[in-house]
């Protein structure tokens, strides 16, 4: 689901959504940076298999969410 926000949006909507996604891309930095010391030290449980789980978690649109942080930043000076 992806959330927008509007002008006409009430404070706590847009407060809200700036949450999610401030939240969003801090769980995606976190997920990173496990990857990454996943990838260099290699534990010997580390398999494909989770190897491709967090590649595949990591393909997921974090983009978006910065776009959405921006717009919801001018939103906030508009207000």
């Amino acid at each position: 689901m992806h959330l927008i926000a509007f002008p006409g949006a009430r404070q706590s909507e847009r407060e809200n959504l700036s949450r999610v996604v401030e939240n969003q891309t801090r769980l995606h930095n976190a997920l990173k940076l496990l990857f990454d010391l996943l990838e260099n030290y290699g534990p010997i449980w580390y398999t494909q298999r989770y190897h491709d789980a967090a590649k595949s978690a990591l393909r997921l649109p974090v983009s978006h969410a910065h776009t959405l942080n921006k717009r919801n930043k001018a939103l906030k000076k508009a207000a």
